[in-house]
């Protein structure tokens, strides 16, 4: 039995959302298209996150203009400012109207503010395509509207090399806008780590670094900035390097993966999060992988 090609396939389709991903992978395509492809599935999913729950991202992103106006960017000492502000009686009405007044729903509202404060700032916690690791040239195929299922669900399926994912939703009535948002955010969070692998980057020792610096931190001011001071150590510059085993167009990418890292560790959001979901959504219940999705013809073996 022929073994199939490594292919990526990423479809969508819910209310006026429909977009189609896909990158058959032969012997010319390069790692980093496969990284570029990603990225975008990435970006797709990590903001429908937000928007799937009803956060108001238009209006936070207007609003992070003048609430990061003051700070000087490319300085991670402005993200703690800006987390430190994030409560702020200035930034609660905001948070508030973006979050539709719904309690359960603030969370994700100021993580969103916080996240577009730091894009304007210029502090990643995410690879982008303009990082210097894909030399810029990082194209990747463009989506389409061709979804192979006619009902509402999202897909998606990678094989590449020893890599095999497959997360499908099927959307029905009764389907709860948190659901989504959580499947979105797993898929964000399996993107998140294979784009740094792919590029070639040993995110294992980052992440062992990653838990060690932040072992029994907990979500504060002061633990994100002993974060930030962290990037610029001694024994984080030596993980860094060995990480990026000698190729330098790789530094920015590792760093932005072991800040990622630890910004998970000690829970300080810029994205949907599971585990907050489930916090403010006691009921959530995460869905399982159900075969394939309705419509869609089984791939022969």
């Amino acid at each position: 039995m022929a073994e199939s090609q490594d292919s990526l396939d990423f479809f969508a389709r819910y209310k006026d959302w429909v977009v189609a991903r896909s990158i058959s992978c032969t012997e010319s395509t390069s790692p980093k298209e496969v990284s570029a492809y990603l990225v975008d599935v990435r970006d797709d999913v990590a903001l429908r996150a937000f928007t799937v729950l009803g956060i108001d991202t238009k209006s936070l992103d207007a609003y992070s203009e003048r609430f990061s106006r003051s700070l000087s960017k490319g300085d991670y000492s402005s993200l703690v400012a800006v987390y430190k502000t994030l409560g702020s009686a200035e930034a609660e009405p905001e948070i508030s109207k973006a979050a539709q007044g719904r309690e359960e729903l603030k969370p994700f509202a100021k993580a969103y503010l916080f996240r577009a404060s730091a894009r304007r700032l210029g502090l990643l916690w995410c690879i982008t395509k303009d990082n210097k690791a894909f030399g810029g040239k990082a194209a990747s195929p463009k989506p389409s509207a061709s979804v192979p299922f006619a009902s509402e669900g999202i897909s998606f399926m990678a094989k590449y090399r020893d890599w095999i994912s497959i997360k499908k939703l099927s959307i029905h009535e009764d389907t709860k806008p948190e659901e989504i948002s959580a499947h979105l955010s797993s898929i964000r969070m399996a993107t998140d780590r294979k784009i740094a692998q792919i590029l070639g980057i040993n995110t294992a020792n980052l992440d062992i670094f990653a838990s060690s610096a932040t072992e029994n931190m907990r979500k504060s001011a002061a633990n994100l900035e002993k974060a930030t001071l962290l990037l610029c150590s001694p024994e984080a510059k030596k993980e860094i390097d060995e990480a990026c085993g000698g190729d330098q167009s790789l530094r920015d990418a590792a760093i932005i993966y072991l800040f990622s890292r630890m910004l998970q560790n000690i829970k300080v959001d810029l994205e949907v999060s599971i585990d907050t979901l489930m916090d403010m959504f006691p009921g959530l219940k995460i869905p399982k992988p159900k075969g394939r999705m309705p419509g869609q013809k089984k791939k022969k073996q």
